[in-house]
């Protein structure tokens, strides 16, 4: 009876996995905002730069905390066992003596040679470039997103066009067949037009594997279950995005001098620097403290008094001022504010190396953009003389006078046209928000395709 009970338990439970497993599901369908919402929300860059500004905030309070005064309770109990002179009988008794004390202590830096002052400005500072450095970071997340959606879209709609040649392929390979059965083409023909038709097929499957490699890296740019099923609505690259602009390049470095996140947050990373400079060199000054404390004790030795009497009897105050004048500390004080002074002097040349880069990225951007306004003028007109070309091949071959050599070459280089057309379309879109990106103008909040 129990070895029944246990199989129709494992039979069930072996049933249940596998109706769960084969439960597909359910498609995600994820525009391209969504895909920016979710890399915003999942990006691991992203969640460390927030919890960065967190850390430079709490450094924020700790700073503030050293202004207030520090205050401090301690208490303590024991027991002595010993001979001790009992003054009563005159006579050394073995006995237990319980003590206990309980105390009271506050002190306030007065005069730290500016230490908390600096020590707090520069916390500040610190949080002030943690979150410029999280806006940039915002924007990086963002592009990332855009490029990689853009990729994707850009492989789909080459396998439209991909799939556009082997429906003409296939056309042509019935056209060619009724030639062949009058008579009036070579069977020759037919081979080569089969062997287009499978050529065809092939460009397919390999333009179908690149987008399906744009897709593994956009799930892992916004952190996806890689087994999951999910749908990107491709979105509506109108002419109005592809509008020409004209831009000026010194205004383009300029404007990206003054709104780059990432410089602006090196730039007051070297006031924070600055500020623990002072800290390091305000070591080298006094200290003045105010310390006051209060307390009382029992023991139980003592007879005469109890437990209240006692500890009204023991009370005991203290109050005191404290300077300590640094006169030899084995150099560390002198170490730290070299340290110190190495980390400004490397916030600096951070800042320098920064606004170099940015104008080499400035510069390389506009002329990129330039050349994808060109690559999409040139594109459109050689898709349009392409296929008038193969327009002009195919009434040739379909009257005798081309071969089929010549109409394959003219169908190969009208889907060359027409994937160059594609890829400058997206080219120049993203050529176009790159600019944006690099002069720090690109808004995580705003749509992209509008």
């Amino acid at each position: 009876m129990t070895i029944r009970v246990l199989s129709r338990s494992f039979y069930v439970s072996l049933l249940t996995a596998l109706i769960l497993v084969s439960v597909p599901k359910a498609r995600q369908t994820i525009t391209f905002e969504e895909a920016v919402r979710i890399a915003l929300d999942q990006n691991t860059q992203l969640r460390q730069s927030v919890n960065q500004v967190r850390l430079s905030e709490i450094g924020v309070h700790s700073a503030r905390a050293a202004f207030f005064p520090s205050f401090n309770v301690s208490s303590g109990t024991g027991t002595n066992f010993g001979l001790s002179f009992d003054t009563n009988v005159g006579e050394l008794r073995t006995t237990a003596n319980t003590r206990f004390n309980v105390n009271a202590f506050t002190s306030l830096t007065l005069f730290d040679g500016f230490q908390s002052q600096a020590n707090l400005r520069e916390s500040r500072l610190n949080v002030t470039a943690a979150d410029l450095a999280l806006e940039r970071q915002r924007q990086l997340v963002v592009f990332q997103v855009a490029s990689q959606f853009l990729a994707y879209i850009q492989a789909s709609e080459q396998i439209a066009v991909q799939e556009e040649n082997l429906v003409a392929a296939q056309q042509l390979l019935a056209q060619i067949e009724e030639f062949v059965r009058v008579g009036t083409r070579p069977v020759s023909d037919l081979y080569q037009q089969q062997a287009a038709v499978e050529s065809a097929e092939l460009a397919i499957l390999q333009t179908e594997q690149l987008a399906q490699i744009s897709e593994a890296n956009l799930l892992q740019v916004l952190r996806l279950d890689p087994l999951g099923d999910y749908e990107f609505v491709i979105p509506d690259l109108s002419d109005e995005l592809l509008v020409p602009e004209e831009y000026d390049l010194r205004d383009l470095y300029e404007r990206a001098q003054l709104q780059r996140g990432d410089l602006r947050s090196q730039e007051v990373s070297v006031d924070a620097a600055e500020q623990g400079l002072r800290v390091a060199r305000s070591s080298m000054m006094p200290q003045l403290s105010f310390s006051a404390g209060a307390g009382t004790s029992f023991n139980s030795g003592i007879e005469r008094f109890n437990f209240g009497q006692q500890l009204d009897n023991n009370r005991s105050q203290s109050i005191s001022l404290s300077l300590n004048l640094p006169v030899f500390n084995r150099l560390r004080t002198r170490s730290q504010v070299q340290r110190a002074r190495v980390v400004y002097e490397n916030a600096r040349i951070n800042v320098e190396a920064t606004q170099q880069q940015i104008g080499v990225e400035v510069r390389q951007a506009y002329l990129d953009y330039l050349t994808a306004q060109k690559e999409l003028e040139v594109t459109q007109r050689q898709l349009a003389f392409r296929e008038q070309a193969l327009e002009a091949t195919r009434e040739r071959y379909n009257v005798g006078a081309a071969t089929l050599v010549e109409l394959t070459q003219a169908q190969s280089d009208f889907v060359q046209a027409s994937q160059d057309a594609v890829a400058a379309r997206y080219t120049i879109f993203v050529r176009k928000r790159l600019i944006s990106y690099y002069t720090g103008e690109l808004n995580p909040s705003l749509p992209l395709f509008e």
